[in-house]
């Protein structure tokens, strides 16, 4: 009797336990998408942030950090940000940098929502080819096409010049952004451009009055992928400068070196945060019509 008293206590336990992991599997199974989410996002935002809490930090501090908890600094200080701010080549890189992003950006965009429209909206032969075949710039590695460009360069006497990397940003950014808009363009019905031709419309009125504004999104999104690619662009701006008046942000953070052989982390990380600051901005303002162009460009 004992015995059958005991396992009668137990039994509502069993069945408690039982209930709890039923509930926490149907948690689980509802929201498992967030789990990889919740990884991925831990997994991209550790540097960033290991990265701001180092610029507060003294080079004392950085050398001597041994333990998980060493993370946050003891005692933050400004100085790194202030000897990057401080330092008279700053607003030179910093102002080559916006200005390359920025042209670039608008040629490679404007050149891309021709291409965009020409490959949806016109079936000319090997257009699925051609296509493909301009994707090849983004397949060859960056350093394969740095011989080549540089003669290029020397030839028409553009060395050191922002005139030349904006040809090159421009040039490996059209390809990508060219595929994205020739997919959103894609998915936009021809009722509107047969109506607008109807109405008297030529094609410059029917691109600028009805399907620019109709692919506000996708043609976010283009610029978004563009102005990354410029603001971060490193091995043409390594190979075509020779001086920093045409220096950007990345190749200076490349020279970020000490003579004596101790590397001040501190100023280090407070450049680069300074550096991917103004793209977190963009990315930020931006993102949500980034998602829109994004899945509406995968229609079709």
């Amino acid at each position: 009797m004992w015995n059958t008293a005991k396992a009668r206590q137990q039994k509502p336990f069993k069945s408690i336990r039982r209930n709890s992991m039923k509930r926490m599997m149907y948690i689980i199974s509802k929201n498992w998408v967030w789990i990889p989410t919740i990884i991925l996002t831990i997994m991209f935002i550790t540097p960033i942030l290991w990265s701001l809490s180092a610029s507060f930090k003294s080079m004392v501090e950085i050398y001597s950090a041994r333990t998980l908890w060493d993370f946050l600094p003891k005692n933050p200080s400004l100085r790194a940000y202030g000897e990057v701010l401080a330092w008279k080549d700053f607003p030179v890189v910093f102002f080559n940098s916006t200005f390359l992003a920025i042209s670039s950006t608008l040629v490679a965009v404007a050149a891309s929502i021709l291409a965009g429209y020409a490959f949806a909206r016109y079936a000319f032969r090997w257009r699925h080819v051609l296509l493909l075949a301009i994707l090849i710039p983004r397949i060859l590695p960056r350093v394969s096409l740095i011989i080549p460009l540089y003669e290029l360069m020397v030839s028409l006497g553009l060395m050191d010049s922002r005139l030349w990397l904006t040809i090159t940003y421009s040039a490996t950014a059209i390809p990508l952004a060219s595929w994205v808009l020739a997919g959103f363009f894609a998915a936009i019905p021809n009722d509107l451009d047969e109506a607008a031709t109807i109405e008297g419309a030529s094609l410059w009125q029917i691109l600028w009055y009805i399907l620019i504004p109709v692919s506000w999104p996708g043609i976010v999104t283009a610029l978004i992928m563009c102005i990354r690619e410029s603001w971060n662009e490193f091995p043409f701006v390594l190979a075509f400068t020779t001086s920093v008046s045409a220096r950007t942000l990345p190749y200076q953070l490349f020279l970020l070196r000490e003579s004596v052989g101790v590397q001040d982390w501190s100023v280090v990380n407070a450049f680069t945060i300074l550096s991917i600051l103004p793209m977190l901005m963009v990315f930020v303002i931006l993102q949500r019509y980034i998602v829109k162009g994004v899945t509406l460009g995968a229609i079709k």
